[in-house]
């Protein structure tokens, strides 16, 4: 569907999973911005009495789809893309948000359209912009912080994470496929992100914006440093790990594949055992599965959020 003759339209597609309070917090700071989404279209994965008709008093207009299963922020963006892809224009974008980070600015919406706006009349193969992003070292499987100098302006990702409203230009939506259903939870933003930056499409950050972000939260002059401590054992560490070895595998990191598998998955807890054993060792269970299931494209919901 072309766009011509007419300005280019802002969607949303928003995923919920059993958090009616963010939720409603959410909406009401979506319906308070000074763009408003043509179409909203909010995807529940755990439905429950009385959700939609609080969704659709918290944003007139918004669609509601009740997920059959819980298919994960990776899935539910997936299955929200598609239907905004039915009735969006080229010329279009879409923002993909969360139900427990609404933004916090009436006018970020109207800000990132901007931005959109003129980036795409620089790069005509513009592909998302949001307030920030991440670079990627496919070489050696890491996130890259991006340095303070250099949040100014436009700043080229590789990534941007779904807290930080990414618009994505529904055009390359359309060329290179909504997200990944099989990843169901972690770094779905990344392979999306790597996908449109090897089918030729361009991610910015908006420098100025991002930059606020971070003298607002402390963090300016922070580089970011790998703990070698281990954290709370959870389903999610089991999702990022396993599907950052599938995406790397995918776009032909392999040697990174094998070090996250070896460095992350296995060193981390050993260099643990003396510290905390018992912790180490179930790391070291959950890190064999994860990678085992990431090399062998063991994907979707396998292990139960919660458990």
């Amino acid at each position: 569907m072309t766009t011509e003759g007419r300005d280019p339209c802002l969607h949303g597609v928003l995923v919920t999973y059993r958090r009616p309070a963010a939720l409603e917090r959410t909406l009401e700071a979506i319906s308070a911005q000074t763009v408003l989404p043509k179409s909203l279209v909010v995807i529940d994965n755990a439905p429950a009495p009385g959700t939609e008709s609080a969704i659709r008093s918290g944003f007139a207009g918004a669609e509601y789809i009740a997920a059959a299963e819980n298919l994960g922020p990776a899935g539910g963006i997936a299955l929200g893309m598609e239907r905004i892809l039915e009735t969006a224009g080229d010329g279009d974008w879409v923002v993909t948000l969360d139900d427990d980070d609404p933004p916090t600015a009436p006018t970020t919406f109207s800000t990132l359209l901007d931005f959109a706006g003129e980036m795409s009349a620089r790069d005509p193969l513009i592909g998302a912009v949001g307030v920030s992003g991440v670079r990627f070292d496919r070489r050696r499987g890491q996130i890259v912080r991006v340095p303070d100098a250099e949040l100014d302006g436009a700043v080229p990702v590789d990534s941007i994470a779904g807290n930080q409203f990414p618009l994505y230009a529904v055009r390359a939506v359309r060329a290179v496929g909504p997200f990944r259903r099989d990843l169901f939870f972690g770094f779905e933003e990344l392979e999306f992100g790597l996908r449109l930056r090897d089918a030729g499409y361009s991610l910015y950050g908006h420098g100025p914006m991002w930059f606020a972000r971070r003298e607002e939260e402390g963090r300016l002059g922070r580089d970011f440093v790998p703990s070698r401590a281990l954290g709370t054992l959870s389903w999610r560490r089991y999702y990022s790990l396993r599907n950052l070895v599938r995406i790397l595998c995918d776009y032909g990191a392999i040697a990174a594949a094998l070090r996250v598998t070896v460095v992350a998955g296995i060193a981390k807890p050993v260099a643990n055992v003396g510290r905390d054993p018992w912790l180490a060792m179930s790391h070291l269970a959950l890190n064999i599965r994860a990678v085992f299931d990431g090399w062998t494209r063991r994907m979707g919901r396998t292990v139960e959020p919660g458990a």
